[in-house]
């Protein structure tokens, strides 16, 4: 009989938690994240049939298994800055990653590890009796690995995810004074598959969060959106052309989730290398186009890459800089 009553007290309480519990401050592209090298922001974020580079951490982890040879090559990403005359509060809503964006990978043969930031922002509002500020900062620690098949006509590959951050919310409304931050924890399992075409034609897609989940201490649990990339990549001599198609399942907006990406690379010199690309979910329409482009200088084992993203916001011009460095040990 006590255990009965136990076991009810207990179900009554995790169905008020669940009932009264709140969604969590994060916005729907709050774990959509950024690549993890200049390369492939300056080539308009395409990346899907990449094979053998670091990009493949973020774009398609089955590129990895055409890694050759057992160097380590390491790589460290930064933001420099985002320039816009739109308020921060209203921008980062939009563009969840702030300045101070950062991001390592160590990368092996058909293996990698990295660490990046997902989303750093923060939200501020105030009125004539109110102000609100929100923080937000949501990392991922990723292991990756790919596998060819045995005629190495075709790779698979796997990235665990293993996701950390926390939520910081702060107010005052009508003079009641409201603070409290909570933690997370969650994790994200993404799946890749990468095949040659032909010598110069490769084609690849990969399953974004196939499973996906976030646990806040103070709010609901979040399911990550799922996503589908899919695209080819066109490789000849010292030239690269790479496209990609994105659809992203958001489960609590009607933003716009298709993404069209398109980068092209020209080897100038076996030093210096230039980058152009665009993303966007519609080509025709100016408002809705990335514009980016970037280079980069390779001295002895070490390479320097830029890259700038150029895009609107609300008939806004906002500009970012990334810089990162790789280095082959």
């Amino acid at each position: 009989m006590i255990k009965k009553i136990i076991l009810l007290v207990f179900t009554i309480l995790s169905s008020a938690m669940y009932i009264y519990a709140q969604k969590a401050p994060t916005d729907f592209n709050s774990y959509d994240g950024m690549a993890v090298s200049a390369r492939s922001i300056a080539m308009g974020g395409a990346g899907v049939a990449m094979t053998g580079g670091i990009d493949n951490i973020f774009y398609n982890s089955a590129g990895l298994g055409y890694i050759q040879g057992s160097s380590i090559q390491a790589e460290a990403l930064f933001s420099l800055s985002r320039q816009s005359n739109i308020p921060n509060d209203t921008l980062n809503v939009i563009d969840p990653i702030n300045l101070g964006f950062n991001s390592f990978v160590i990368l092996q043969e058909q293996g990698a590890i990295s660490w990046r930031t997902l989303s750093s922002n923060v939200k501020f509002s105030s009125g004539t009796d109110y102000w609100s500020r929100q923080t937000e900062n949501i990392k991922a620690i990723t292991i990756s690995g790919s596998q060819k098949s045995q005629n190495n006509d075709y790779a698979v590959g796997i990235g665990l995810s293993y996701l950390y951050g926390t939520l910081a919310e702060s107010s005052i409304i009508a003079g009641n004074p409201f603070a409290q931050t909570s933690s997370g924890n969650g994790f994200a399992i993404d799946i890749g598959f990468i095949a040659p075409v032909n010598n110069n034609i490769t084609f690849g897609v990969n399953l974004e969060n196939v499973l996906g989940f976030m646990w806040w201490n103070d709010y609901d649990s979040e399911q990550l959106p799922f996503g589908i990339r899919t695209g080819l990549g066109y490789q000849v001599g010292g030239f690269t052309m790479l496209a990609d198609l994105n659809k992203k399942f958001y489960r609590f907006t009607d933003a716009n989730d298709t993404i069209y990406s398109v980068g092209l690379e020209q080897n100038i010199t076996r030093i210096l290398v230039v980058r152009l690309g665009r993303q966007g979910s519609s080509f025709s329409n100016e408002d809705n186009i990335k514009y980016t482009y970037g280079f980069a200088l390779n001295i002895s084992t070490f390479s320097f890459s830029f890259a700038n993203e150029s895009y609107k916001i609300n008939d806004e011009n906002v500009s970012k800089y990334i810089v990162s460095l790789r280095t082959v040990i």
